[in-house]
């Protein structure tokens, strides 16, 4: 009887053991909060993250094409929101007979790097002259 008991007081501690070990699942990596710094074709961008959100974004973008009078635009858009590792935010500025409308997509790869794509299109309008200019490009940085 007292064996019995012994090899069912074992059986109870290995179950509790073994129960309590290999349910875990490993936690994702969060992004780090600070600066960030990345490239758009060369240029430099920067911003911070804190907690959910990506703030002081800033960057400079050469516009210049067949059509388009070359023009230096630096752009300072709204924070945006970290939602699934990802952020979007969209900006829009007029100067005299230029105007210029941007996206910037990030996919952040926890903790330390981050990717995505800049959309632009610069227009410019003159008497009867009217020329627009696209483009698509990524970028990457990573956490400094």
């Amino acid at each position: 009887m007292n064996k019995q008991i012994l090899i069912g007081s074992l059986l109870i501690l290995v179950f509790f053991i073994t129960a309590s070990c290999g349910s875990s699942s490993p936690v994702d990596p969060v992004i780090s909060d600070g600066t960030w710094t990345g490239s758009i074709i060369g240029q430099p961008i920067t911003f911070t993250v804190e907690g959910n959100q990506v703030g002081d974004i800033q960057f400079a973008f050469i516009y210049w094409g067949i059509s388009l009078p070359a023009d230096t635009v630096h752009w300072t858009p709204d924070d945006a929101v970290i939602t699934n590792n990802n952020f979007h935010v969209v900006d829009s500025l007029s100067t005299g007979n230029y105007s210029y409308t941007m996206t910037l997509e990030g996919t952040f790869d926890p903790p330390t790097d981050i990717s995505g794509l800049f959309s632009t299109t610069g227009a410019f309008d003159s008497t009867g002259v009217h020329h627009n200019e696209s483009d698509s490009l990524s970028w990457s940085g990573s956490h400094q």
